[in-house]
């Protein structure tokens, strides 16, 4: 009777430290509601850290007027590998963000057979291609990967991940969509003569991601604004 009274003991004492462990995880993380194929299910999230978006990959949330006329003119010519490439980074900062459910349980819960087997594939074109020589085979070889690493990425609902990710990137909090060329420019122009950064000349809601964003967005649209300035219009003789 001892021996199962302390054992009873030390469950009821591990219980109460999980009880715990989860009221903290739900003080320090908040829960959302985010829609998952058209019903808002309640998720636990994180907002990431400068560092951890940056392990993600090379991507900027700042998007001018001149951004919005060239992804309207490049929709017809659709670059699969340049989809791969943005679904890939959606994934990586939706498996850092969510913490419960977590990434994988999600993913597991809607992987059906197809999913596994195009998987599998991904593997083994990625196996071939390390044996494959430049030419006509890799290349073909290289857009079947890109177009399964797209199919598989995107087997996550798009209201879902948009969700996930304006909260993982504070963007709803911040004014960073409320960013313009011109803007940036004047920022970039100001920083130059102050010998400091854009982002001290833009006041606002920024993380610090946000602020580093900023000041390569803006030094290069003044270099852009340079060198068609040196140009300039062509005047006949």
């Amino acid at each position: 009777m001892g021996f199962l009274r302390r054992k009873y003991e030390q469950i009821k004492v591990l219980k109460q430290k999980l009880d715990v462990s989860e009221t903290i995880k739900r003080a320090q993380y908040p829960i959302i509601l985010a829609p998952f194929f058209g019903t808002p299910i309640p998720i636990m999230v994180r907002e990431l850290t400068q560092a951890q978006i940056i392990a993600c990959g090379n991507f900027s949330l700042i998007e001018t007027f001149r951004d919005k006329i060239e992804r309207q003119q490049n929709k017809k010519q659709f670059d699969i590998l340049a989809a791969a490439e943005y679904a890939e980074k959606q994934h990586l900062i939706c498996s850092k963000a969510l913490i419960k459910p977590t990434y994988n349980e999600i993913i597991e819960m809607i992987t059906d057979k197809s999913i596994v087997d195009a998987k599998s594939k991904i593997d083994e074109l990625k196996e071939k291609l390390k044996e494959t020589p430049r030419g006509e085979e890799r290349t073909s070889l290289e857009k079947e990967l890109d177009s399964l690493r797209v199919w598989t990425d995107l087997i996550l609902p798009e209201d879902f991940m948009a969700v996930v990710m304006s909260y993982a990137l504070g963007i709803d909090k911040s004014d960073i969509k409320e960013l313009t060329s011109e803007t940036l420019l004047r920022a970039a122009i100001l920083a130059e003569l102050g010998h400091n950064d854009p982002s001290d000349h833009i006041d606002g809601k920024f993380t610090a991601f946000m602020r580093d964003d900023i000041n390569t967005r803006a030094w290069m649209i003044l270099f852009d604004e340079r060198q068609k300035n040196k140009k300039g219009p062509k005047h006949g003789g």
